[in-house]
């Protein structure tokens, strides 16, 4: 097995986060219910989606969109 030393993996952790930043992505960390993480992966699932991401930046999208709309 490769194993890379823990100074090779947070160079390419800050690279990563970078480049993000370059193409205007942040991340956004916050604790959830299990109830809705069971069904944000449900629908990941439905959707055939890699990753939560997705799934979260189009319910925040449509909050936002409701709320500019009330």
């Amino acid at each position: 097995m490769n194993r890379t030393k823990p100074a090779d993996s947070t160079k390419r952790v800050s690279a990563l986060r970078e480049r993000r930043r370059a193409a205007g992505v942040s991340t956004l960390a916050t604790p959830l219910p299990v109830e809705l993480i069971a069904e944000i992966d449900r629908i990941k699932e439905e959707r055939g989606a890699a990753s939560r991401a997705p799934i979260i930046e189009e319910a925040v999208r449509l909050l936002i969109e409701k709320q500019q709309r009330a």
